[in-house]
Order: C-alpha cells, then structure tokens, then sequence
C-alpha cells in the first residue's frame, strides 16, 4: 500500500473520531435538567427607575414550574418583594424561557446544567437586567 493511501485512511479514521466526538458533546437539554436551586445574581438598568441588582434562590421542579426569593436593590433602596413563582420551559438546544414576578426572560443552560446565564426580553420593557445563577 502507497504511503499516500496510507496517509488517506488515517486521515479518515481522525475525521471520523473527531465528528463522533463532537456528536458525543452536544447537548440535549429538557425541562428536567433544570432542577434544585440555583444561587442568581443579576444587575441592570430599570428605565425610569434607575440601577438595579439583584440576589436570590430559585428553585426549579424539573416539571417546568418554578419558585424564588429575591433580595432587590434599585437606585439605593432596599426591596424585598413577596416569594415568586412562574414557569419555564427547556428546549432541546439548552435554551430556557420562563415567565416570573411580571416579567419574561430568556437563559441558556450551561455546565451540564450546573448554572444558567439569564436575560430579561419582556416585549415593551426597555430595561435590561443580566445575570448568572449556579447550583446550590
């Protein structure tokens, strides 16, 4: 066998190690890999409000519901508003949408489900508020 037929098949085999384990790395997420409670930090503007953050607990159920106490403070004053709860739903490409305290939001799952980045997408609010959460 020539060297470069060789060279061929090798390169063959690498190619499809690679695709196999890029495969193997995608993720596949669904309302159950967001579960327990997650530690969240979040900070923004609230137009009309002024500087905004945030600290809190947010429980997941797997099953798409969700609960959370917050720790707000915007322009200065200490907020504590009521226990929240929503829902949220998890697509394949682990991407979350959820509906809580008034607000939509949009996140992605990262860490195999150990944490999620979020962002706030209410239709009409100009406001933004970003944040990061990690498992209890």
């Amino acid at each position: 066998m020539s060297l470069r037929n060789r060279l061929l098949q090798l390169m063959l085999v690498v190619l499809s190690l690679a695709i196999g384990t890029q495969a193997d790395d995608r993720a596949s997420c669904s309302n159950a890999t967001l579960h327990g409670s997650y530690g969240l930090h979040a900070t923004g503007t609230v137009i009309g409000v002024g500087d905004f953050a945030a600290v809190g607990r947010f429980t997941f159920d797997g099953k798409g519901n969700l609960s959370a106490n917050l720790f707000v403070r915007v322009n200065g004053n200490n907020i504590e508003p009521p226990p929240i709860t929503g829902t949220y739903s998890v697509s394949p490409d682990c991407m979350v949408n959820d509906s809580w305290g008034g607000s939509t939001h949009v996140s992605v799952i990262v860490d195999n489900g150990k944490g999620y980045f979020i962002l706030n997408n209410t239709s009409g609010e100009a406001d933004t508020i970003s944040g990061e959460a990690r498992r209890q």
